[in-house]
């Protein structure tokens, strides 16, 4: 399993990070009986757990006793209701799924994926995890996951204020809000495994360029399988991969271009016959679906800043690529390909569209014990009617800002709700689509 490890969970104990800082602590808490810290390890999230045994010795001996059971309830307790999505992504990362990434596989895997969300008991594989498959999952959810969702959250209402002409709102995310900012990073990602160029470079991304899946398969294996307000979700989290991405784009554009000096004695770049003519809109924009679709490892080295102008020169000449079909924004997400689902027979949500079934806001509720609840901007966007449209159905500058992420009292206190309903009017006037389907 190639997912990172390089973190807080390490196996050996003598690796970088999980390592007590502070041998000399001296807490009620490390007096009390092994059984009673052991309880208190199980009922700890990742980063809780971290913080903890960071910070004491004994905690930290439990922890390495009981390593396995330890973390594997931790995991439980930090994905909640993305458990299934952390798990289909740790499970289709690895070279070995990439290597076999079939029409046949793909289509057997979302049925699994489906079949366990479905499940009561979704969360429960957790229990058989091994621990080295435990320990990558801790790891990419510390290393990649959050680090992003900060990033992305930081990015999202920026733009919201910058909109609204208002104060950045610092106010901590709902439990509601985490949840679908990472189900939506979760899914970005399993979508990038399983339709993507992916991480793997050579013979085996060649063979999957050479038969990769349609728009409309794309569409109705993977987006069907969410509700269309969970779509524009994945669809905010591609907005700001894409805006971050084209901005770096822009910085190394001469250091990649053909013209360049320096390749007169270098020879041609590394990079794909005609990937140095970024300033060609076209040519670019294919680029940036087929560079985003490598998935988020890859973006978040790139919008971390670890890395100076140099070496994200480097690495970008050897990752970015074409891809020989649109991704997602002009591909699954168009109304081209939308409109040839809707040649199909029905499916349950076509059909509460069609007879335009009611969809009031009901709050921004727990979605583990509620189900899923449309937030309060898809329900004001749609006017309180249920709605199957999503992608380019909606204004890119919606998108901009994360409408769909944010709870009612968010909207409400920055000002949001206003501005989407300017954005949707701008975008639509007194035109509903919904009247006017193929």
């Amino acid at each position: 399993m190639a997912m990172p490890r390089d973190l807080i969970l390490g196996r050996e104990d003598s690796r970088p990070g999980l390592v007590c800082d502070n041998a000399q602590i001296d807490s009620p808490l490390t007096s009390l009986p092994p059984e009673l810290r052991l309880q208190i390890l199980s009922e700890l999230d990742l980063d809780q757990l971290s913080a903890l045994v960071h910070a004491s010795p004994a905690f930290y001996r439990d922890y390495s006793r009981t390593r396995r059971s330890t973390l594997t309830k931790c995991l439980q307790l930090t994905f909640r209701s993305v458990a299934i999505d952390a798990y289909a992504v740790f499970q289709s990362y690895s070279d070995e799924f990439a290597e076999a990434r079939t029409h046949n596989k793909v289509t057997q895997f979302l049925h699994s994926y489906q079949y366990q969300r479905a499940s009561a008991h979704n969360s429960h594989f957790t229990k058989h995890l091994a621990e080295d498959e435990a320990i990558s999952m801790a790891a990419f959810h510390s290393s990649i996951i959050k680090p992003l969702a900060r990033c992305y959250v930081n990015w999202a209402l920026t733009n919201l204020s910058e909109e609204t002409k208002g104060s950045l709102d610092h106010g901590l995310l709902s439990k509601a809000e985490e949840t679908r900012v990472l189900r939506a990073l979760y899914r970005f990602q399993l979508c990038c495994n399983l339709f993507g160029v992916g991480r793997f470079n050579g013979s085996r991304r060649r063979k999957w360029i050479q038969d990769p899946f349609e728009d409309i398969d794309i569409l109705k294996l993977f987006f069907c399988l969410f509700e269309p307000w969970e779509v524009e979700e994945i669809a905010c989290i591609y907005a700001f991969a894409e805006e971050k991405l084209d901005q770096i784009f822009e910085d190394i554009r001469w250091d990649v271009h053909e013209e360049n000096p320096k390749f007169e004695h270098q020879g041609q770049p590394p990079t794909p016959v005609g990937a140095s003519h970024f300033d060609v809109r076209e040519t670019r924009d294919e680029l940036l679906e087929g560079t985003i679709s490598r998935g988020l490892d890859l973006l978040q080295m790139l919008f971390s800043g670890v890395w100076d102008h140099e070496q994200v020169v480097f690495v970008l000449q050897a990752q970015i690529t074409f891809l020989t079909r649109s991704f997602l924004e002009d591909g699954a997400w168009s109304e081209i390909t939308q409109n040839e689902l809707r040649q199909e027979p029905p499916s349950h949500r076509e059909q509460k569209q069609e007879r335009r079934a009611p969809l009031p806001f009901t709050g921004d509720g727990d979605s583990e014990t509620d189900g899923p609840r449309p937030p309060l901007a898809w329900t004001v966007m749609w006017g309180g009617i249920y709605s199957n449209l999503f992608g380019e159905y909606v204004n890119d500058v919606i998108h901009q800002w994360g409408y769909v992420m944010w709870d009612a009292a968010r909207l409400e206190r920055t000002g949001g709700k206003e501005l989407l309903v300017r954005q949707w009017n701008e975008g639509w006037e007194d035109y509903d689509p919904r009247d006017h389907l193929d």
